[in-house]
């Protein structure tokens, strides 16, 4: 996908406030940027408005959010919207990221009774609702949805939950060739200690494609490029602690197993 005019529009574009996101953790608005003649909706997480965490440095999810994009679209994965940092937004400083508009196409994570898994599901755990409803999370084991786990296991995000994946497009398009799968809220990412929780246990053990191979060579070896374009938002430790995750990867050869020796579902996991 070419997302170079939402980069520009996300840089330099006019941007108006249309108000605050319902149910977010840290302040999350939405933007509607204007640039070249076209509209585009954006979502803005100032670092003002982030809530200090005991794990994660503080003033520091904005830029994990600016790392997990520039990570994916570094080693082609394209899973996360293209998101800038950006001054001039209306409480400073803060990352600005394409919003994507849900599709009408099946949702890679859906949430059903256990008659009801799809069949190319695979479930992942089972949950009572309030009312005594016994519901079951499952997920596809598409490429697309693989490109997330796979992004989760690099940046290793600490929660990836149903809601943060999404089925749609960042364009004002309904064309198939801008459809894909993304996720969303990566900014508790790039820990240097063990922190991967996520929905997405479905791929555990599957073997690493050839082009996953290669982006993992690139990432432990960690070139210039890769360096130049992580190293304003993550620091020299989480810098070194991606690039021996890579490593450790290629020498397992398999998508992780879910440990057994702590949390591995975020909470709430919707």
């Amino acid at each position: 996908m070419d997302h170079s005019l939402l980069i520009d529009a996300l840089t330099t574009g006019d941007w108006t406030e249309m108000g605050s996101i319902p149910r977010a953790s840290n302040d999350t608005r939405l933007l509607v940027i204007e640039h070249a003649g076209r509209a585009f909706k954006a979502v803005y997480k100032p670092i003002s408005g982030e809530r200090p965490l005991h794990d994660f440095p503080p003033a520091s999810l904005a830029l994990r959010e600016v790392a997990a994009y520039r990570l994916s679209a570094t080693l082609g994965l394209d899973v996360v919207p293209p998101t800038v940092l950006r001054d001039d937004l209306p409480a400073g400083r803060g990352s600005l990221q394409a919003y994507v508009e849900s599709s009408e196409d099946e949702e890679a994570v859906t949430l059903s009774a256990v008659t009801a898994i799809s069949p190319d599901h695979v479930p992942i755990f089972a949950l009572r609702t309030e009312d005594g409803r016994d519901l079951v999370l499952s997920h596809s084991v598409s490429e697309g949805l693989r490109a997330v786990a796979f992004f989760d296991l690099l940046a290793n995000n600490a929660d990836r939950k149903a809601g943060h994946v999404i089925t749609g497009s960042c364009l004002p398009s309904i064309a198939s060739s801008d459809i894909g799968i993304f996720g969303i809220d990566n900014g508790l990412t790039f820990h240097t200690e063990e922190k991967l929780r996520t929905v997405l246990w479905g791929f555990s053990r599957a073997s690493f494609h050839a082009d996953e191979i290669d982006a993992l060579e690139s990432v432990a070896a960690m070139d210039e490029p890769l360096r130049s374009a992580l190293a304003d938002c993550l620091s020299e430790a989480e810098l070194e602690a991606l690039s021996d995750r890579a490593a450790a990867l290629l020498a397992g050869e398999f998508f992780l197993e879910a440990p057994e020796d702590r949390t591995v579902i975020p909470w709430p996991p919707i």
